[in-house]
């Protein structure tokens, strides 16, 4: 019983993982294709999110050092990737002048989640594994993020470019939905866990 939780949380990682090819693959492949976005604009992205996780993901991880910390982390990465991905959908129709004006708020709520998503994925793994079999839960955990991370490419290129803007919305749904499960799924492995 004890295993069941901590599974339903690696699928739940794995599907926010996807997040991580979202600045990587879906925007840069969206800006050039169907924005009136200038292309250095893609370097822009993956520069603005690296520093920002950089400059703040020590400060905004502060504070996620328990099991109901790390859900809670969760959760709100969940809606920080919706938030982003709404603004994303919102660039095809944009004219030129907002378009910088709603990327760079996108970006910025979006490495936000990632740093929240993060942050609450490492306390959980190790927080929620038994104390024998540490070694064991963290592979299955990075494996959950592994195939996630591989499968979000092609998941939002089919989502994003190939359904446009209501691709950009199932994807942030699938965050949202996903950061939202994880609380819940959290109390449920506290209580199934052994009394140490």
């Amino acid at each position: 019983m004890r295993d069941k939780p901590y599974l339903v949380l690696t699928v739940l990682d794995g599907l926010m993982a996807v997040q991580y090819r979202v600045l990587t693959v879906a925007v840069p492949l969206w800006l050039v294709a169907r924005t009136s976005a200038p292309h250095w604009t893609v370097s822009a992205v993956v520069l603005a999110n690296t520093a920002i996780v950089v400059l703040f993901q020590v400060r905004a991880s502060r504070g996620v050092d328990t099991p109901k910390a790390g859900a809670i982390a969760f959760r709100r990465a969940g809606l920080a990737f919706l938030g982003a991905c709404l603004a994303l959908s919102l660039l095809a129709e944009a004219p030129a002048w907002l378009v910088p004006v709603l990327l760079g708020a996108a970006v910025v709520v979006h490495t936000v989640g990632e740093i929240w998503q993060a942050a609450g994925g490492f306390e959980l793994s190790f927080a929620l594994a038994p104390e024998h079999a540490v070694g064991q839960y963290q592979g299955l955990f990075g494996m959950g993020m592994g195939l996630g991370t591989m499968a979000g490419s092609g998941l939002l290129i089919a989502l994003c470019l190939g359904w446009g803007v209501p691709g950009w919305w199932a994807a942030g749904a699938m965050f949202a939905l996903a950061g939202l499960a994880v609380p819940g799924v959290v109390r449920w492995a506290e209580r199934s866990r052994e009394p140490r």
